[in-house]
């Protein structure tokens, strides 16, 4: 997979919810989107959508913990 999808999906949402990028997020992102790719998704423009989603809900789940 190429890391395109991964440095997309960071830097849209982290636009979009002017939040700076997360510390692990990177690396939580690149392992869920390399499931994903693995599991037969191919298309990065999906894939980016897919690091968009679980971007969310990585920092809603932070979010919930404060």
């Amino acid at each position: 997979m190429n890391i395109l999808p991964v440095d997309r999906a960071l830097s849209i949402y982290g636009a979009l919810a002017n939040r700076s990028e997360t510390k692990g997020a990177r690396e939580l992102l690149s392992r869920h989107l390399m499931k994903i790719y693995i599991d037969g998704e191919k298309d990065e423009h999906r894939l980016t959508v897919h690091g968009l989603s679980y971007l969310r809900n990585l920092d809603r789940e932070i979010d919930s913990r404060s």
